[in-house]
Protein backbone atom coordinates (compact mmCIF):
# COMPACT_ATOMS: atom_id res chain seq x y z
CA UNK A 1 0.00 0.00 0.00
CA UNK A 2 1.40 3.38 -1.31
CA UNK A 3 1.46 6.17 1.73
CA UNK A 4 -0.93 9.39 0.88
CA UNK A 5 1.41 12.66 1.01
CA UNK A 6 -0.46 14.85 3.35
CA UNK A 7 -0.01 18.74 3.71
CA UNK A 8 2.17 19.34 6.89
CA UNK A 9 0.85 22.91 7.68
CA UNK A 10 -2.50 21.89 9.01
CA UNK A 11 -3.65 25.34 9.18
CA UNK A 12 -7.17 26.64 8.03
CA UNK A 13 -7.33 29.72 5.86
CA UNK A 14 -8.61 32.80 7.23
CA UNK A 15 -10.37 35.93 5.65
CA UNK A 16 -13.65 36.44 4.20
CA UNK A 17 -13.13 33.77 1.27
CA UNK A 18 -12.63 30.11 2.29
CA UNK A 19 -11.07 27.55 0.10
CA UNK A 20 -13.37 26.73 -2.94
CA UNK A 21 -14.94 30.30 -3.52
CA UNK A 22 -17.12 30.18 -0.56
CA UNK A 23 -17.57 33.07 1.14
CA UNK A 24 -18.71 33.84 4.86
CA UNK A 25 -21.79 36.03 5.23
CA UNK A 26 -23.77 37.44 8.29
CA UNK A 27 -27.59 37.64 7.46
CA UNK A 28 -29.86 38.86 10.56
CA UNK A 29 -27.27 37.96 13.23
CA UNK A 30 -26.67 34.24 11.71
CA UNK A 31 -23.71 32.99 9.49
CA UNK A 32 -24.31 31.71 6.03
CA UNK A 33 -21.89 30.20 3.88
CA UNK A 34 -22.94 31.85 0.21
CA UNK A 35 -21.10 29.89 -3.39
CA UNK A 36 -21.79 32.69 -5.99
CA UNK A 37 -20.85 30.24 -8.57
CA UNK A 38 -23.68 28.27 -7.93
CA UNK A 39 -25.92 30.82 -6.76
CA UNK A 40 -26.61 28.59 -3.48
CA UNK A 41 -26.71 29.89 0.21
CA UNK A 42 -26.05 27.39 2.93
CA UNK A 43 -26.35 27.36 6.45
CA UNK A 44 -24.05 24.91 8.49
CA UNK A 45 -23.38 23.07 5.25
CA UNK A 46 -27.16 22.13 4.76
CA UNK A 47 -28.50 24.24 1.50
CA UNK A 48 -31.15 26.78 2.21
CA UNK A 49 -34.41 27.15 1.52
CA UNK A 50 -35.17 28.73 -2.11
CA UNK A 51 -37.20 31.77 -0.66
CA UNK A 52 -34.40 32.74 2.00
CA UNK A 53 -31.89 31.95 -1.12
CA UNK A 54 -33.19 34.55 -2.61
CA UNK A 55 -32.95 36.93 0.47
CA UNK A 56 -29.86 36.28 1.16
CA UNK A 57 -28.15 36.47 -2.17
CA UNK A 58 -29.68 39.85 -2.66
CA UNK A 59 -28.40 41.32 0.52
CA UNK A 60 -25.29 40.17 -0.54
CA UNK A 61 -25.12 41.47 -3.47
CA UNK A 62 -26.18 44.49 -2.37
CA UNK A 63 -23.27 44.43 -0.43
CA UNK A 64 -20.98 43.81 -2.76
CA UNK A 65 -22.08 46.77 -5.15
CA UNK A 66 -21.30 49.38 -2.37
CA UNK A 67 -17.78 47.48 -1.92
CA UNK A 68 -16.76 48.36 -5.70
CA UNK A 69 -18.73 51.97 -5.45
CA UNK A 70 -16.51 52.19 -1.90
CA UNK A 71 -12.91 51.26 -3.84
Amino acid sequence: MKKVARSKGGTKPTGRKPSHGMIDFNFANVSYQIDPNRRKVYHRWVEVETAKTCLIMGAWTQTQGQLKRAV
